[in-house]
C-alpha cells in the first residue's frame, strides 16, 4: 500500500507494445498537495506511465493506487470521476465549440442532462446551467480568455489552447492532474502564465499535479519533487539539486548533463 502522505503510487509497473518495453517494472509516488515532475530522455516511457496511471493504457503488471485505494484496472472515464484528469502532449480541444462551450462539457453531475429532469424537473437544470455558465465566465476571465469566449476553440493559438485546457480541466473540480508536456511550443511568456496557474490551483484548490515535463527551468521553478525515467524504469527521485549531483541521472541524459535547461 502507499505510504500515508502519498495520493498516487505506482508499484513495479509494466507495458510492452510487441516486443518494446515502455515501462520496466517503474515505482514512485508523489505526495499529496505537491506539484512534482516526471522528467527522462526522450523514449524514457514517460507518456506511457501517465497513460497506464489515467487508464488510458491497460496495465499488463504491477498495480496503481490513487487516493488510499487501488485503481489499477479502472478505464480512464472511472479515474475522472475520481477526481484524476489528464492533458495531452498535443492539446485536445473541442474545436468546433466555442471557448466558452468548452468550459462547459466537463463539470461533474449536470442535472439537466437527466432524462427525468429534463421531462419533468427542468427548472432543476436550468438553474445548474446558469451557475455553471456563471463559473465559466469568472474562469474564463482569470485565464485571460474571457475576449474569446465566442471563438470556435479550434481558432486559437498553441498557447491559447494550453490554457484553455488547464481552464476546462479546473471545470471539472479535479484533485489531482496529470499533465503531458504543457510547456512543449509555447513562448516563455504564456509559460509564465501556465505555470502561475499550477501553483495557484494547487495554493488554493489543493489539487496535486504530476508534469511530463521537458522544460527544466520550469521544474526547477515550480515542483517540489522530481522523478527521473530512463529505459521504462525509475532511476531516481528528489530534488532537481540533488539530481544534478546524480552521475546515473546525469548519464541518463546523453552526457548533457542536467546543467542544459531544455531536454529534447
Amino acid at each position: 500500500m502507499p505510504g500515508a502522505d502519498a495520493f498516487l503510487r505506482v508499484e513495479h509497473l509494466s507495458h510492452s507494445f510487441g516486443g518494446f518495453k515502455a515501462v520496466d517494472d517503474c515505482t514512485f509516488e508523489i505526495a499529496r498537495g505537491s506539484i512534482s515532475a516526471l522528467i527522462g530522455p526522450n523514449g524514457a516511457g514517460k507518456s506511457t506511465a501517465v497513460g497506464l496511471i489515467a487508464g488510458a493504457l491497460k496495465v499488463q503488471s504491477g498495480r496503481v493506487f490513487f487516493d488510499g485505494q487501488e485503481v489499477t484496472r479502472l478505464p480512464a472515464y472511472k479515474m475522472a470521476r475520481r477526481g484524476l484528469l489528464r492533458t495531452y502532449q498535443v492539446s485536445r480541444e473541442f474545436p468546433l465549440l466555442t471557448v466558452m462551450e468548452n468550459l462547459l462539457v466537463p463539470p461533474p453531475d449536470q442535472r439537466g442532462e437527466s432524462l427525468l429532469n429534463a421531462l419533468f424537473r427542468p427548472s432543476v437544470g436550468r438553474r445548474q446551467d446558469a451557475a455553471l455558465a456563471s463559473r465559466a465566465v469568472d474562469v474564463l476571465e482569470t485565464y485571460g480568455l474571457l475576449p474569446l469566449r465566442d471563438e470556435y476553440a479550434g481558432n486559437l493559438s498553441g498557447g491559447e489552447k494550453r490554457l484553455l485546457e488547464l481552464a476546462r480541466a479546473e471545470m471539472a473540480n479535479p484533485k489531482f492532474m496529470l499533465l503531458d508536456e504543457p510547456m512543449a511550443g509555447i513562448n516563455p511568456a504564456l509559460i509564465a502564465r501556465l505555470d502561475g496557474h499550477i501553483r495557484r490551483l494547487r495554493d488554493q484548490s489543493g489539487i496535486t499535479f504530476l508534469l511530463v515535463e521537458h522544460n527544466l527551468d520550469v521544474v526547477e521553478r515550480i515542483c517540489d519533487q522530481v522523478v527521473v525515467m530512463a529505459s521504462g524504469r525509475t532511476l531516481a527521485e528528489g530534488s532537481m539539486a540533488e539530481l544534478r549531483q546524480n552521475p546515473e541521472v546525469v548519464r541518463a541524459y546523453l552526457g548533457g548533463g542536467l546543467d542544459e535547461r531544455a531536454v529534447g
